[in-house]
């Protein structure tokens, strides 16, 4: 398996397996993608993921 179809694949394989391996495996994408770009853009969108999961799992914490 290579090229565009490696991640989805990967993914969905995973999301199989439990919903918690899928996440794992989509920030592993993510983190694939970030390495590239400018720290400075890298460091926000991590800043706005950390955010996001802060708020689902206060979300279903209660």
């Amino acid at each position: 398996m290579r090229g565009a179809a490696y991640w989805p694949t990967e993914i969905k394989r995973k999301d199989r397996v439990s919903p918690k391996a899928g996440a794992i495996r989509r920030l592993d994408r993510l983190r694939s993608v970030l390495r590239d770009l400018d720290p400075e853009l890298a460091n926000r969108a991590w800043r706005e993921v950390g955010a996001a999961l802060q708020s689902i799992t206060d979300r279903y914490a209660r």
